[in-house]
């Protein structure tokens, strides 16, 4: 259609024109890549190490020390374990000897963070609804998580004894000449501990 503008007409009717603008033909004369020599594994991943710095608990001993990533916003003393703590849960099941770290007014806590400084004094993590930060002596804490190891220890020795006692009960002949307890065996084998498993 005569008249009608064509795309890249203005550069193709100037004759000194190649048709392409400056930016483009910039990038048509960039410099031949140049082979200069090549590197060993060695001192690539010596660049990569370099590259990447350690991760903190290799470099602080300390790091792993406490389960709470809360010593990070919040410096208390060392004897005192930290948790993050439900709101609606504590709501359900109390405290339980735990005590909310206040925001302010406690020498023996400071907040770094001073945004998560709830209305109500308390640290919160998310909004002023969200979890807030709670602490217990760790000694207190040793000594519940001593306890618990006892109950449990207790619950499974008294269902391996009732176990044996229904299975003697069978053997013997409480429930008829007829009926006989097969073999049977605890399933110990079932249960796990947190603290027992590898972190990956």
């Amino acid at each position: 259609m005569a008249g009608a503008p064509r795309l890249g007409q203005r550069f193709v009717n100037h004759p000194a024109s190649t048709g392409l603008d400056s930016a483009t033909e910039d990038l048509l004369h960039v410099p031949e890549p140049e082979h200069i020599g090549t590197v060993s594994q060695e001192r690539l991943a010596r660049v990569i190490a370099e590259t990447v710095p350690p991760p903190p608990w290799e470099v602080d001993p300390s790091y792993d020390r406490h389960d709470s990533d809360a010593r990070k916003f919040v410096k208390v003393p060392d004897n005192v374990t930290l948790r993050w703590l439900n709101p609606k849960l504590v709501s359900q099941t109390g405290l339980r000897d735990w005590q909310a770290v206040p925001a302010k007014g406690d020498s023996r806590f400071t907040l770094k963070l001073k945004t998560m400084a709830a209305p109500d004094n308390t640290i919160r993590r998310g909004d002023h609804h969200g979890d807030f930060l709670a602490w217990m002596w760790t000694a207190w804490v040793d000594s519940r998580t001593h306890l618990k190891r006892a109950r449990v220890d207790r619950q499974n020795r008294k269902s391996t004894d009732t176990m044996q006692a229904t299975q003697a009960a069978y053997n013997s002949g409480k429930f008829g000449r007829y009926v006989k307890g097969g073999e049977a065996h605890h399933p110990t084998h079932t249960m796990a501990e947190g603290r027992t498993m590898d972190k990956d």
